[in-house]
């Protein structure tokens, strides 16, 4: 993952390293109870999510996947794929 941003209403705008891009929907994932998941319901916790080694994680130490995150993203229909360069 190269880039993450959390917008609302509990949503990551992110970017791949294979350039495939989208918003991911979190709100499925909060709705199941969990330790870690319950500190991310609240929208200025959600909002500190970081970048760090290439995946999301908030000061809970609460982390996602990226290979979960895109496959997840790639079933919904909530990735992109960049179109490819037409050359001349």
């Amino acid at each position: 993952m190269t880039s993450l941003k959390a917008i609302v209403p509990f949503k990551l705008v992110v970017t791949f390293s294979d350039a495939t891009y989208g918003t991911f929907n979190a709100a499925p994932m909060l709705s199941e109870r969990g330790e870690g998941t319950e500190p991310l319901r609240d929208r200025n916790f959600f909002a500190k999510v970081e970048l760090v080694n290439g995946k999301p994680i908030w000061p809970n130490y609460f982390d996602i996947s990226p290979a979960w995150l895109q496959e997840e993203m790639e079933k919904r229909g909530e990735l992109e794929h960049p179109r490819p360069l037409r050359r001349r």
